[in-house]
């Protein structure tokens, strides 16, 4: 398995939603937040950066930007920008990252360290572990259910 930053974001705000989009099980087209997220993405298509199967929205001053709409899940966030220093890693380049909250303007800086390297690796065990299971975890609600693309799927 080859995991996106949409995986590890995923892994840390749903994992039966982890497990659904893994199996191709996929509601975002229909969800007026991912809208409204492509849309603050847009400015920032023209700099886009792919490497293996990641999607860095930019490079600034030598680092990783990534927009987020709000800090609802700084977490997932993080481990997202993690993730990216980490395939940068393996190809030679060390970096620090930055995420940029759009709503209120904070700016957090994201620094992989051999600490947080072992944390991801572990992530992204359980990441593969999780997605070769033959069904879903159970649906419990979270804080994330109320805006989720998959909600009337868990809750139907």
């Amino acid at each position: 398995m080859n995991p996106t930053a949409t995986h590890i974001n995923y892994y840390f705000t749903c994992k039966r939603k982890l497990w659904l989009f893994s199996h191709n099980i996929k509601c975002e087209h229909e969800s007026d937040f991912v809208k409204i997220g492509k849309i603050y993405h847009e400015d920032y298509d023209k700099e886009k950066i792919e490497i293996d199967n990641i999607k860095i929205d930019a490079l600034r001053d030598g680092k990783v930007f990534e927009l987020k709409k709000k800090n609802t899940a700084p977490k997932a966030a993080e481990f997202q920008v993690l993730y990216y220093l980490y395939v940068l890693k393996n190809h030679g380049t060390n970096t620090t990252g930055i995420i940029k909250y759009k709503e209120n303007n904070r700016l957090q800086e994201v620094m992989l360290s051999e600490e947080l390297e072992k944390e991801l690796l572990e992530v992204l065990k359980n990441i593969e572990l999780l997605c070769r299971e033959d069904k879903p975890p159970e649906a419990k609600r979270i804080r994330y259910c109320k805006n989720c693309s998959y909600y009337e799927l868990c809750f139907s």
